[in-house]
Order: C-alpha cells, then structure tokens, then sequence
C-alpha cells in the first residue's frame, strides 16, 4: 500500500522486486487487498503483448470509500474527507468551541453533511489529529490550551462516527504528510527525521523510515528557552528565533537524525526570523552535518494532516482495519 501510494500504479511483478518480498507473498497480499476494496485493477495499463495477473497493474482504489479526518485546533477545526490517497473531496471548518460536548457535536453535523454529499462511498476510517495528550486507555483527553481535562473523547467519538477511528498527535499527523512530500520532491526517504512544529506551543516528533515513533506536544524544555510569553499573530521576537534554534539543535544532537525540518505557521510566515533560527541551531549543534530545513507556508496542511491521521492505520495494517469494520 505505501510504494503504490508513492509510487502509482504498479504489477504485482513490480511491487516484489521493490520491496524485496517474493512473488508469492506479494500475491496473497494483493489478491486480500484487491477482495478488501483497497486496491483495483487496471488491465489498460497492462503493456501489450503481456498476459497473465503478474503483468497486470494495480492501484489505490480512490473510488469506492472516504476517509474522515478532523484537525481539533485551539482555534479552529477542520473536518475533511477525502480519498484514500489523500485527496480532499469535501471539506468543513467553524471556530473551536470551548466545551468538548459542543465540539463532536459540530463534527458530527459536518460528517453528516459530507456522506449526504459523497453518497455511493462507503466510510472506511476517521482520524482525530490534535494536541494535548491523549490516553488510549483511558480515551480521555487533557488539552490546557483548551482548558480540557480528561475530556470523554472515546466516548464522544463514537457517538459521532459509524466506523473505527484512530487519534494521532497533530505534530505526527503534520511531520508524517511533511516526510511524504520530501520524498516526493527529492526521492530520497530519510531513515530517521526530525520535525518541530512552532504555532502556539512547539512540538516535535521523530520519525523512523516515514512513520512516527515518539514525540511531544508543548515541550516545557522549549518553552522555558522561549520566555513565558506565547507565540502571537505579530510573529515571534528575533530572540526568540535565536533561542529556538538552539533548542532544536540541542534535541538534534541527542536524535541525530538525517534531516531537521521546522514547520508551523509562527516560523513559516515570518521570513525574516529563519535567520535567527538558523543562528541559533549552528551556535548550539555539535554537528554541522544537518542543516536545519524550513517548511513552506501551506494552507492546506491541516486537510492533510486530518486525512493522514485517518489513512494512517490503512497504510500500516490494512487488512485488520478492514476487518474491524
């Protein structure tokens, strides 16, 4: 499922010699995947003259079902569905409000709205990307910055969604769409990668061969170099910029990944501080083998990251998400 989403459609002979499984293995999965709706055939791309199923391409079905994704920010929440390539197909956002309860009210009005408009597709997945720290067990979630303390969100979620759901920490949901399009761009796919998002709070996340493995949302650490005072619309102070970089490059020294990237809107909006970012990493690292790379603005990286946070399980194990529909 990640090479044909990366890398378009692809024969089954193809799929074994790029991930190094045998043919037969790649079979059996293909054939689950093909019965499960995830994958489809595509006989007019198969090259003349060759017949048999090896030699015939396969896809990511993007026709059959939907994902929903939601991005629940301090200030605004975006619900989004879309395909399982992540292409947005529908998309709803309305100011954040105070109460959890009237929260998964509005998203379940928003998803609502969007299966009446996408009708014909079968929901497969939802995905919560958001901050605080959610507990799996207890599916509860504390969010201070939403004055939030142990919110029932399992039990809001499931009154609002008809299939299974995963909740992802949104720097994870932001640096996993982040890697992708570095991939993309430069076909290359870092084996360990470091990500920090500045908004309100900064976050980091680290990842290992594209999926993540741990982060933190409002690094106290970060924080406590930043001042007390938060982030604001009028951007951050230059030393602020300075102080920030070096407390990337001191979780950089401790990581030592192959590539730093910072993203969020308090850093990518504002050109002017990257200078002192940049300072501020190159005074502090103990390395000068990484240099420390800036996203670019977007405003469609929350879609993504909501969609990523609900495709993410289709990716990792996609027969078991099927069959716990």
């Amino acid at each position: 499922m990640q090479h044909l989403r990366g890398g378009g459609p692809a024969t089954r002979t193809m799929l074994a010699e790029s991930t190094g499984l045998s043919a037969s293995t790649v079979n059996r999965a293909v054939t689950a995947l093909l019965e499960h709706g995830l994958l489809r055939d595509r006989p007019d791309l198969a090259p003349r003259g060759r017949v048999g199923r090896p030699h015939v391409p396969v896809e990511v079905d993007t026709e059959r079902g939907f994902l929903a994704g939601i991005h629940l920010g301090e200030r605004e929440t975006w619900v989004v569905s879309g395909d399982l390539l992540g292409r947005e197909l529908h998309r709803t956002t309305f100011a954040t409000p105070a109460s959890a309860f009237d929260v998964f009210a509005a998203i379940g009005a928003a998803l609502r709205v969007h299966e009446s408009e996408l009708q014909g597709r079968q929901p497969l997945w939802a995905g919560l990307a958001v901050g605080g720290l959610y507990d799996e067990h207890r599916g509860a979630l504390d969010h201070p910055r939403l004055g939030w303390c142990e919110a029932p969100v399992d039990v809001l979620f499931r009154a609002i969604v008809p299939t299974p759901y995963t909740v992802v920490p949104y720097v994870e949901a932001v640096a996993e769409v982040e890697y992708r399009r570095f991939e993309s761009v430069f076909r290359r796919r870092p084996e360990s990668w470091l990500y920090l998002c500045a908004e309100e709070s900064v976050s980091m996340a680290w990842l290992v061969d594209g999926l993540a493995r741990s982060s933190a949302d409002d690094i106290e650490s970060f924080c406590a170099a930043l001042g007390p005072e938060r982030f604001d619309d009028a951007g951050p102070s230059p030393n602020r910029a300075v102080l920030l970089g070096r407390a990337v490059a001191s979780v950089r020294d401790v990581v030592n990944p192959d590539v730093v990237t910072l993203g969020g809107e308090a850093f990518t909006r504002h050109g002017a501080e990257r200078e002192g970012v940049s300072d501020g990493y190159r005074q502090r690292s103990s390395y000068s083998d990484v240099p420390l790379r800036f996203s670019e603005p977007d405003d469609d990286l929350r879609s993504a990251a909501a969609l990523g946070a609900a495709s993410r399980v289709m990716y990792i194990d996609p027969i078991g998400a099927m069959q716990a529909r």
